[in-house]
This record gives C-alpha cells, structure tokens and sequence, in this order.
C-alpha cells in the first residue's frame, strides 16, 4: 500500500535522518505551526495536523519500516508546511542553500534530496547535501555522497577532501590519507587538505605531519586565511614541544632554511623590499627569522672580511667584540623598527621587522667587501660608493616598513631616519665602551 502523504517532505527532513533529527524538526515545526501561536490560521492547523501524523509514524521503529517498505520519492508539486509549490531542482537546492546558511541542516539535506530526485546528476546539490550530512555527523551517507559525486566528476578536489574527513571520522587512517592525498593532486595549494592530512599523520608519522602542517600554514597565509593559519601553526608548535620531534627536525629545518636563504639572497640584493614582503608572506615566522639572521651573519662576515683584506691593523677590536658589536646593532634596529611599527603601522610582525633589518644590512656587507678588495678606490671612489649603500640600505627600511609593517609613506620619511639615528646611538655607545673595556 503506497502513503498518501510523504511523512519526511511534511518534517523537512532527508529518509537518512536519524531519529534525533527527526524529533529535533518535529519540535521546530511544532512551534511555528501550533493552533495556538496561529489561532486564525486554517492553514496553520492542517498542516499541524500532517506533522503530527509524520511525526507519529517516522518516531516509531516499526511504523517507519513500514513505511519505508513502500517510500517512493515525492513528486515536484508536493507541498510542504507553510511553504510555496516548487516547480524545479534549481528552486530546491536554493531553498536548500537558504536553510543550510541558517543551519538548519536536516531542512537542508531534504531539500538537497529533492533537488536530486528532480534532476538526477545535480552535482551542487550532491555535494550541498554532503556538506550539510558532514556537519550533522552522518559520515557513511557522506562517503555515500562522494561516490555520487566522483562519478559525476572524477576530479572532484572537494569531495576527496569530504571523503578524507568522513574517513578520518570513521577511524580509516589509511583512506584518508589517501583521499587527502588526491584532493591535494588535484589542487595543489588546497591547504585545508594538507592541514587535514597533517592531523592524520601525527596519529602515524609525526615527520611527515609537521611537513604538511607548515605547508598549509604557508598556503593559509598566502590566501589570507588568518584565522586558520594561526590553528596551523598552533598544532605545529604543540608538535614540535615533543623533544624527539625536536631532535629529528633540526637538521632537515636546518638544511631547509639555508637552502631557501641562498635561493632568495639574489632577490633581496636586487629588489630587497619586494624579497622580504614575498618571504614574510610565504615563509612560516621561524624561518624568516633565521633567513634574517643568516643574512646578519653574512653582512658581519663581509664586514670582517673587507677590514682584513683593506688594513688589518685597523681593527681595534677583537672578533669576538666585533661579533658582540655587530649583534647590538642588529638587534637595535630590529627592535626600534618593531616599536615604532606597533605604534605607528597597521601590519607587519617581528618576523617582518627581522627581514627588513636583514634586507637593510645586507648591502652595508657588500660595500664593506668591494671596499676591502679594490683597494686601489680613490677617495671620491670611496665616498660614492659608500653614499650609494647608505641610500640603498634607507630605501629598502623604508619600502619594507610600508609594505610589511603598514606604516603611511609620510610617516615613514620620518619614522626611518630617528630608527637609524637610534641605531647608531647605541651601536657608538658599546662600540666605546669596549674600545675603553667598560664590559
């Protein structure tokens, strides 16, 4: 015997809907289409009567068997409680969109499985009713859902991702590194696959989860994704507290980040404002802090070296001083950029103030090494060359602080000047103090 009324259409909820689903819009309806709330509404009434009548049959056990042994799905003129006779899929799936957005889910997922009904192969409806399933937690009827959608469109990257969480969910570690793995093949920056796969494999392989963490940190920051960035980087920190994981990962970091310094060096000498904006945005804070650091040392080095080769007997200082001098002034101008940043820019971090700093000092080492090596420079040489790198190394502060750190062209004409100023205040300072061995 065929229902004359389609109980689940009447509750607004899919034929997968568990029972708590089914209470939960039994409950809803009843609250908007009570005789007493409508007291003038014939309408009102009858169709309080229907959700009754569903509510009846679908919460009880045996009575849905029944009525799910001769269930057939309803036609495009079926109407619903306190709703307009649809005449399309499209017109279903848009009210299924609407309800979605206001997380009404299980009034969702019916509405998605009539816009299927209606139009079979409906790919934005499979994968809205996915989507809405994956948040009720119905994982199996998820996974069901990608396979429809696969079938329609092999290169789904959203339904592998779909499929890798519900698998993840259900406890298969393996199907969903795989799913994970060619949502990733097919969009190679989708960086809620890699941190999703990140999260499988601190339960399998912790080195291969810090890679794909920080690569979604990477593809979250690019996209400017903040929010999830900082998640990203937050399981990575709480990863790398576990002292094997620290042990382990030094050498390959280390190896990295040396690599991805010599790569860019040639960028920063260049162009050394666009360099450390590009770095900041693609490099996790950890490493633009060590390419700047890097990029200190070398400067230091050229330094050493351009006094060496010009008159070693002019250095007054011994090399560990000169190393604890050469540290201060570094450390002077990453700290007054970053100060003056907080107070007067809109952006930027200490991350972003350590390349710019090393973006600046980078063409003081080259000076110092043509300087010791062309000895043959006259004086005017000498000067010219010095003023060069000294408006080099003020333009790429200035380019820096305003990309990076935000700060208005205005104020950074003056911001930058007192930051040198500071700068070299304290860098003379110690400089006295160890030619007088105050320290």
């Amino acid at each position: 015997m065929v229902n004359s009324q389609d109980h689940y259409s009447v509750l607004q909820v899919s034929p997968q809907a568990t029972p708590a689903d089914i209470k939960s819009a039994f409950r809803r309806l009843v609250r908007q289409y009570h005789p007493d709330l409508n007291p003038n509404s014939p309408r009102a009434a009858a169709a309080f009567q229907k959700i009754c009548t569903a509510y009846e049959v679908l919460s009880n056990h045996e009575q849905r068997v029944l009525f799910d042994h001769d269930y057939c799905p309803p036609s495009p003129l079926i109407e619903e409680p306190g709703s307009v006779i649809l005449q399309d899929a499209q017109q279903y799936f848009m009210q299924g969109v609407h309800k979605a957005n206001r997380r009404n889910y299980a009034a969702a997922i019916a509405d998605f499985t009539q816009a299927i009904h209606l139009k079979k192969g409906y790919l934005e409806a499979y994968m809205g009713r996915c989507q809405a399933r994956f948040t009720l937690g119905h994982n199996r009827e998820v996974l069901r859902d990608c396979d429809h959608i696969l079938s329609l469109q092999p290169q789904s990257a959203q339904a592998f991702f779909f499929r890798g969480r519900a698998c993840y969910r259900l406890g298969h570690l393996d199907l969903a590194i795989e799913s994970y793995a060619k949502a990733i093949a097919i969009e190679p920056e989708y960086a809620q696959a890699f941190f999703h796969r990140g999260i499988v494999y601190i339960k399998v392989q912790e080195r291969l989860a810090a890679r794909d963490l920080q690569t979604a940190a990477v593809l979250f920051r690019q996209q400017g994704h903040i929010g999830n960035y900082q998640r990203a980087i937050a399981t990575l920190k709480d990863l790398n507290r576990k002292p094997a994981n620290v042990a382990l990962n030094l050498p390959r970091n280390g190896v990295a980040l040396v690599a991805t310094t010599l790569r860019t060096l040639p960028q920063f000498l260049v162009s050394p404002s666009n360099a450390a904006l590009h770095v900041w945005q693609s490099q996790l804070p950890y490493q633009s802090v060590g390419i700047s650091l890097i990029f200190a040392g070398l400067a230091l080095g050229c330094v050493v070296g351009g006094v060496h080769f010009y008159d070693p007997t002019f250095l007054t200082l011994s090399y560990s001083q000169l190393l604890l001098l050469g540290t201060a002034a570094f450390c002077s101008l990453v700290l007054t950029g970053g100060l003056v940043r907080q107070m007067v820019g809109k952006g930027g971090s200490w991350s972003g103030d350590c390349l710019i700093a090393g973006a600046a000092v980078l063409p003081v080492g080259v000076w110092a090494i043509i300087s010791g090596l062309m000895m043959g420079l006259g004086q005017i040489e000498l000067i010219t060359l010095s003023l060069f790198t000294a408006s080099y190394a003020i333009l790429s502060l200035y380019s820096g602080y305003t990309k990076i750190g935000q700060i208005s062209e205005s104020i950074a004409a003056f911001a930058v000047p007192a930051i040198l100023m500071i700068c070299y205040g304290v860098t003379a300072l110690i400089y006295r103090a160890l030619t007088l061995q105050l320290v």
